[in-house]
């Protein structure tokens, strides 16, 4: 079992009192971003409205209308809308503080803190407590955001924030003081491109392992039907 001894200054510094900030993971996270060749920077610095966190209870009996997102609706791979509940347009007017507009990031804050994706439709939309809103700056590319904090080097530094181990948890403040890597605008936006090709691309590989998972359930079946080709 790892062990690390922290002064006490340390922990009331950082205000985080678990073991994952002190970890050998973190040292050697913190370490690699020394060795940045662009400018780091907390996320707070990137924001250009005040980040916001839904309110804790979004309640309605609408079957359709505007959807309230919630953390199951987040995964690195976007946006879904399963199991989504809805607001009436008139409810939804009310909570202008928490409407998301394109291009809005969402970051989770609870189940699994820090995982990110961006709002890429024209439609209203509305969100819960367990998710954060941020809008950036123009100098600041959002799938390259998202991308930096669903990264390793990303999920490595947002552990090093979160509190909890049943149900990790990272408070709207703390996710703020996540450091970014920010280069160029236009090097942000090579980067997600490369980002999202990787990703499209482990998809379609996972769907073509599927494909040929189930002709080998098939094989036997096969041969009794009519032969194997």
């Amino acid at each position: 079992m790892e062990e690390t001894l922290v002064k006490v200054s340390e922990l009331r510094k950082k205000g985080v009192w678990h073991f994952l900030p002190y970890s050998q993971q973190a040292s050697h996270t913190a370490a690699l971003l020394q060795k940045s060749p662009f400018p780091v920077q907390p996320v707070e610095t990137l924001v250009r409205e005040k980040p916001i966190r839904g309110y804790a209870m979004v309640s309605s009996d609408a079957n359709d209308g505007v959807p309230v997102l919630a953390g199951r609706n987040i995964a690195p791979g976007g946006i879904n809308f399963e199991g989504v509940e809805y607001l009436t347009p008139a409810a939804h007017e009310k909570l202008h503080h928490t409407q998301v507009q394109r291009g809005d990031v969402l970051v989770k804050l609870v189940a699994q803190p820090g995982v990110a994706a961006v709002y890429a439709y024209a439609e209203a939309a509305n969100f819960n407590s367990h998710l954060a809103r941020l809008r950036l700056k123009p100098e600041v590319d959002p799938e390259y955001l998202v991308s930096y904090l669903n990264s390793d080097l990303g999920q490595s530094l947002i552990r090093s924030f979160t509190t909890g181990s049943v149900r990790p948890v990272i408070t709207l403040a703390a996710l703020l003081s996540v450091p970014v890597i920010v280069p160029p605008l236009a090097e942000q936006r090579r980067i997600a491109l490369k980002a999202r090709s990787l990703a499209q691309e482990a998809t379609q590989l996972r769907e073509n392992a599927r494909e040929r998972q189930e002709e080998a359930r098939h094989l036997f079946s096969d041969l009794l039907e009519g032969g194997i080709e």
